[in-house]
């Protein structure tokens, strides 16, 4: 019983320490989302963008006239003011008639001068025309003449070469007679077989000579008286006697028979005389015809050299004289000159009273009495007649949204209208500027009207647009935004803004439109917060 007594006890204590720990934990808890950031959020839409652009801008006139009068001439005296309604009959201002008089005898006598001028300058021009023609007419003369001389060198240098080469082919259409070297090669051969067979005949007749004077000689000794000779040589000396004389006897019928029919030695030296004086006479007339050949190149290059010569000095004299323009020149002077006379003759005739072409508002005076008259506008006024124009400027961003051709609503005073930019373009006055304009209707506006110019765009539809409060820039000039993401706390699920770069399509004063990918449809946005965010702060739902 003591046993139980005392873990009810243990019980009871240990629930009362476990809510201690919840209400602690809810406490802590309390406290701890108490200190968080509070945010709301937003999930992106699918829409578009409207931009509204609004400028300030002036009725101004449509079309302007100019009042134009000689510069160089002094105003007298100036009725006219700027704004000033005026008509055909309004004067504007006074010409100085004293110092019109006088610039027109100036402008007499600078006319005189310059006639006398182009009068001496015509006379001259036809004098140089003469000498110029005299100076072409000997050139081409003189080329004439070159090239009539040169072309007779020429034709000698071409009838001597002629004569040379007939020369030669005569020559050799009647060439020395020679005989041919075979020929004369088997004469000689036949003349020195010849010859060698009389020599070998002639030294076998001597030797056969002296074998018979030399048996005779032995017989001789054989029968000397006192000789006791053996009959048997007796009989083999007269036996060899007989034999040299037989021997002696063939060989020289022999002889006789070879001698009887001679072979003539043969002489080619008059007939290599012949041949040597036409190869002299021909190789005469080749060199000749290199002389023949060599002066007519000659005569070529002279003659070219020649007609070279005279061709450039005939080209100088039909080159055309340096350009001069001074004539001409003073002739447009001269005519200039003449005109203004007549304009100014015509201001004298007015008494040197200037008034407008039609009706108008002055709108700018560039003459002062005692003044000379500058160069341009002495007076300009703007045409009632014309429709009036409204004007506006626009920066860069506005332009993208305003277009030629755009409608656009136009607040005149009290006035209300529908109109369309007829012009855009870069101003003039700055680059980043942009200078609308529009043509008002007939009888819409005043000169000077102050107005308001406002146009709607609408564009694409965007599937992910956000508030503009809820894109942020950083130092880099990056856009981002913050979504909602949960992730586990010590306290259990909690609620981080998550920091995510995006990339913006477009934009107005309200929403910005986000391509998508990171975030789509479905993610949680963070719009607004009661404290300044930072990547994975822990937030809560604003209450």
């Amino acid at each position: 019983m003591e046993m139980w007594k005392k873990q009810k006890k243990i019980g009871v204590a240990f629930c009362i320490f476990l809510s201690l720990m919840l209400l602690c934990t809810l406490i802590s808890r309390a406290v701890y989302a108490a200190k968080l950031p509070q945010i709301t959020t937003k999930k992106p839409e699918r829409t578009f963008l409207m931009h509204t652009v609004e400028a300030e801008g002036l009725v101004q006139q449509g079309m302007e006239y100019a009042v134009n009068a000689l510069s160089g001439l002094r105003c007298r005296t100036v009725h006219a003011h700027v704004g000033d309604r005026i008509t055909t009959e309004t004067l504007l201002f006074e010409i100085d008639m004293s110092d019109l008089e006088e610039q027109i005898r100036e402008q007499e006598m600078t006319i005189k001068k310059l006639s006398l001028t182009i009068q001496e300058q015509e006379q001259n021009k036809g004098l140089a025309a003469n000498e110029k023609k005299t100076e072409q007419d000997r050139a081409k003369e003189d080329y004439d003449r070159s090239a009539e001389n040169a072309q007779d060198n020429v034709d000698r240098a071409k009838e001597d070469l002629k004569g040379a080469k007939d020369a030669l082919e005569d020559l050799k259409q009647n060439p020395a007679a020679a005989t041919p070297e075979e020929e004369r090669k088997k004469a000689q051969a036949e003349y020195d077989a010849w010859a060698q067979k009389e020599q070998e005949l002639t030294k076998a007749k001597n030797k056969a000579k002296e074998e018979k004077e030399a048996a005779e000689e032995k017989v001789r000794e054989l029968e000397a008286p006192g000789a006791t000779p053996d009959p048997s040589d007796l009989d083999a000396a007269k036996a060899k006697l007989e034999e040299a004389k037989k021997t002696l006897e063939n060989i020289e019928a022999e002889y006789n028979s070879h001698t009887s029919a001679p072979v003539t030695k043969p002489d080619y030296s008059k007939e290599d005389t012949a041949k040597a004086a036409w190869e002299e006479k021909k190789s005469a007339l080749e060199n000749s015809i290199g002389a023949a050949e060599r002066s007519l190149s000659d005569a070529r290059k002279s003659r070219d050299d020649t007609l070279l010569d005279a061709k450039r000095r005939l080209d100088d004299a039909e080159k055309a004289s340096p350009a001069d323009n001074s004539l001409a020149i003073n002739r447009l002077e001269l005519s200039v000159l003449k005109e203004k006379l007549e304009k100014y003759q015509e201001i004298q005739r007015t008494g040197g009273r200037v008034y407008p072409e039609s009706e108008g508002i002055v709108t700018r005076i560039q003459v002062s009495p005692g003044e000379r008259i500058p160069d341009g506008a002495s007076i300009v006024y703007a045409d009632l007649e014309s429709p009036l124009e409204y004007h506006t400027t626009l920066t860069k961003d506005q332009k993208k949204y305003v277009n030629q051709g755009d409608t656009a609503a136009l607040t005149l005073g009290k006035s209300h209208e529908t109109v369309t930019v007829d012009y855009v373009a870069a101003s003039e006055a700055s680059p980043d500027l942009f200078e609308a304009i529009i043509f008002l209707p007939q009888g819409v506006g005043t000169l000077g009207q102050s107005g308001v110019f406002t146009t709607e765009t609408q564009t694409e539809t965007f599937s992910c647009c956000i508030p503009l409060e809820a894109l942020y820039t950083d130092q880099n000039g990056r856009s981002y935004v913050y979504t909602l993401k949960q992730k586990s706390g010590i306290l259990g699920p909690e609620l981080a803004a998550e920091l995510v770069y995006v990339n913006v399509l477009d934009k107005n004063n309200k929403y910005a439109a986000i391509e998508e990918g990171i975030i789509d449809s479905e993610t949680e946005v963070i719009v607004s917060t009661t404290e300044p965010l930072e990547d994975r702060t822990i937030v809560r739902y604003k209450e």
